[in-house]
């Protein structure tokens, strides 16, 4: 089990960008809500819940957002979706300046909003039922998608754990007591979605989007190590490296740390790398990209050690070098 931790320092470092403050997503809402009710169909109202989908993931995630351009638009506006159901609550936990208690509360009747939103068919009796319109939009997909409720419920249980700091033991407990719900899940979402190929079944994309979301999450928690020390959170199992003291072992603990995370990713990469030709064609640039991407985000944590305060990126030109050639003109197109 993992052990809590009690932290009464103040978070005082961060590198996150275009980040929105809870006021802006509530006008957000609001204003969706608003196009939702007045919309002429159900279609129409659908189409309202895939642009806000479409904000969210443009930013807050833009080397996710450049993959998914290659995506199908029908599989595009589904992954945006997908997006901004789990980008909501990962705000609660990291962003929104609110009491533990309070991020708690907001959680579960996040969670109680999905239950419920489980009774309704259409988007207008979601939304006039006080269902939250980014909830109202990832129920509508998943219907369509037929994708299993324990994985969102298990996406949510993993966010509560982020409030009350825990340290890991070992890597095994560490990615089946939080990577399962943080991250597999969500990769479990995306099969639904991407599709299998013909001598496939979804049953089969299974593993391998187990595989690569544990190392994309890997790769981020070895990124984030300085930024989650002011967190207090301490990713990098505690029979592999001892948690810094103090700020005085704060610089050896994160270059050592990077290692420890960005060497298991690299073993998960491997894995998930056998499964890429699973999913269907006109999914794998994506998922394929997106691996890749990842993949040399990690590869520059092992190989280029870096201050403790430094924070690991692509350039954009390092993210293009991964696009097939006769794909740029399409980039250009989708961007906006």
């Amino acid at each position: 089990m993992p052990e809590k931790i009690i932290i009464n320092k103040t978070y005082d470092f961060s590198s996150d960008q275009n980040l929105w403050e809870l006021s802006e997503w509530e006008a957000l809402e609001k204003k969706t809500i608003d196009g939702i009710l007045s919309a002429d169909s159900e279609e129409d109202s659908y189409k309202i819940c895939k642009n806000l989908g479409k904000k969210i993931i443009k930013n807050y995630s833009n080397s996710f957002f450049t993959v998914t351009r290659f995506l199908p638009k029908s599989k595009r506006d589904l992954v945006e979706i997908i997006y901004g159901s789990v980008r909501f609550p990962d705000e609660i936990v990291d962003t929104f300046d609110l009491p533990s208690v309070e991020k708690h509360k907001m959680l579960e009747s996040w969670k109680n909003k999905f239950l419920e939103s489980n009774k309704y068919k259409d988007l207008k009796s979601l939304i006039n039922n006080q269902i939250p319109v980014i909830i109202s939009s990832y129920r509508k997909a998943a219907n369509e998608k037929k994708i299993p409720d324990e994985y969102y419920l298990s996406f949510i249980e993993a966010m509560k754990k982020d409030i009350d700091v825990s340290e890991y033991q070992n890597m095994d407990s560490l990615i089946n007591e939080y990577v399962y719900g943080s991250a597999i899940v969500v990769g479990y979402f995306l099969a639904y979605i991407y599709g299998p190929n013909k001598s496939k079944t979804v049953e089969d994309l299974l593993e391998p989007s187990k595989d690569l979301g544990i190392a994309l999450q890997l790769t981020n928690f070895s990124r984030d190590v300085y930024e989650d020390y002011f967190r207090g959170r301490f990713y990098a199992p505690s029979n592999l490296i001892e948690k810094p003291k103090d700020k005085s072992e704060l610089s050896e603990y994160v270059i050592k740390a990077r290692k420890i995370l960005a060497l298991e990713a690299e073993n998960w990469y491997e894995k998930a790398e056998k499964g890429m030709d699973y999913f269907a064609p006109d999914s794998q640039i994506a998922i394929k990209t997106c691996l890749e991407l990842y993949r040399k985000l990690n590869s520059k944590i092992l190989n280029n050690e870096m201050p403790a305060d430094y924070r690991y990126s692509l350039s954009l030109r390092e993210k293009l070098s991964f696009l097939p050639m006769r794909k740029f003109w399409k980039l250009a197109l989708l961007y906006i």
